[in-house]
């Protein structure tokens, strides 16, 4: 399977980077490649969506990580909406969860760019 990633500006200069199959080794880059791109371009608020992802290999993991930094060194975020039960889990055991806010809805991930912005604790209570 292959990776296909689009993005969309939306709310609050936020850009929601929607990811659709599989993020390996092979293709991992692609990611990199979009997020140095949008950070390129001054935009360093980005929720990748990951309704659509069907699989992540550690590469794909070590983009996120890459993707945190870039945004926040451009005063931004990276957050991540729609993980799924298993990834969650990884997320879990590799303490991914204490470095990334996750959400289970795009909407209230793109919201949570405003309520950082009024001084509002930006990330959900853990669960």
């Amino acid at each position: 399977m292959s990776l296909t990633i689009e993005c969309q500006e939306r709310d609050h200069q936020v850009v929601v980077v929607e990811i659709r199959g599989e993020i390996t080794f092979e293709n991992s880059d692609l990611l990199r490649d979009k997020i140095n791109e949008l950070s390129d371009q001054g935009k360093s608020r980005l929720v990748i969506d990951l309704a659509n992802l069907k699989y992540m290999s550690s590469a794909g993991m070590g983009v996120l990580v890459h993707g945190l930094k870039k945004t926040r060194q451009g005063q931004g975020d990276l957050r991540l909406a729609h993980l799924s039960p298993k990834m969650r889990r990884v997320f879990l055991i590799t303490q991914f969860t204490h470095h990334f806010a996750v959400y289970t809805s795009l909407e209230e991930a793109i919201q949570s760019f405003a309520k950082s912005a009024t001084g509002e604790k930006p990330f959900p209570s853990p669960s």
